[in-house]
């Protein structure tokens, strides 16, 4: 048995649009489930169902970007939630905005970091990492490598690891030592 406020399917789509509203970006169908899932009423193939109906009618939009799929509120589906302003329970609003706020958090981490990496004429690799925002680099770090596993390994280790690897390198540089 389910417990949780949300169970029907017009709620469902509420609060599928009313997490969309919160998100000033697109966002991927994984990322919208951390917003949704809040309430145990209801669970994914209920929401699979409610997206469904919610692109068909065009309340959503899915669009492709780098290679994919994220979904983002339309007007019609904006002037749906504004007009059930207050319909959905206040507790799952307010998880739902909470969750908003990390899934925000997260793309915008995620967002922050890039990562490439390069074959060299010895056969060794160049893996290039940064900390950066729209108009500022922040960090910018190249390492060699030996072979594409180990520049894997050393990209999703900075991306798991970038704040820390960030305030090491400064407190090295200013003079601080690596422990303080």
């Amino acid at each position: 048995m389910r417990y949780g406020f949300i169970r029907e399917e017009k709620d469902i789509k509420s609060l599928i649009l009313f997490g969309l509203s919160l998100v000033p970006f697109a966002i991927t169908e994984s990322d919208l489930l951390e917003i949704v899932l809040v309430d145990d009423g209801f669970g994914y193939f209920e929401f699979s169902e409610a997206m469904v109906d919610l692109l068909a009618s065009r309340h959503i939009a899915s669009l492709e970007s780098g290679g994919s799929k994220q979904f983002v509120i339309t007007p019609k589906g904006a002037e749906v939630v504004a007009a059930l302003d207050r319909d959905l329970p206040f507790t799952v609003r307010d998880k739902a905005q909470s969750a908003a706020l990390q899934v925000i958090l997260k793309v915008r981490r995620e967002a922050s970091l890039k990562t490439s990496q390069r074959q060299n004429d010895d056969g060794t690799y160049t893996v290039s990492m940064k900390i950066c925002d729209k108009d500022t680099e922040h960090l910018a770090l190249e390492i060699m490598a030996a072979t594409p596993r180990q520049c894997e390994l050393v990209k999703r280790n900075f991306k798991e690891n970038a704040e820390k690897i960030f305030q090491t390198v400064v407190s090295l540089l200013a003079g601080g030592g690596a422990d303080k």
